[in-house]
This record gives C-alpha cells, structure tokens and sequence, in this order.
C-alpha cells in the first residue's frame, strides 16, 4: 500500500479493474487495501472494460489532457 500511496500523491493516475468476466471493480470494503479505502485515496474504478482497453482510454484521457475529476469522470463513467 505504501507504493500506491506514494504514487497518488505524485498525481499519478490509478485505475482499477475487475478481471471477472462478468464482474465490476466497486468501492464496498473498508479494510486496508479494500474498495472503500482505494476510492478514498483517489483510486478511479474502471466498469465495463478489461484492463488493456481501461489502460488505453487512460492513455486517450492523459494525451486529451484530462485531469483530477474531469479524468475522474470520464475513466469511471
């Protein structure tokens, strides 16, 4: 966890992905490492997408210039 906390706090962009095939990364649990805990350090939950195609609409959204919640946004919307 101290390798993600120092990388939130660089503004490096973290997107979080289920590998389920039907199944969606959520903010539910609240325990170290949990859900709930990523979402409140700024952890983005990618639904809906496999994690090459969640790392190239990042790559589209950082070469676009997006930041902080219009990033935020657009990866989880």
């Amino acid at each position: 966890m101290q390798g993600l906390s120092r990388l939130i706090k660089q503004n490096i962009p973290i997107a979080l992905v289920s590998r389920c095939f039907n199944g969606i990364a959520e903010p539910v649990y609240g325990y170290e490492g949990g859900g709930l805990n990523l979402q409140e350090q700024g952890v983005m939950f990618v639904k809906e997408l496999n994690a090459p195609k969640a790392r190239l609409k990042l790559l589209i959204a950082l070469n676009a210039g997006l930041q902080g919640e219009d990033l935020k946004t657009y990866m989880e919307g």
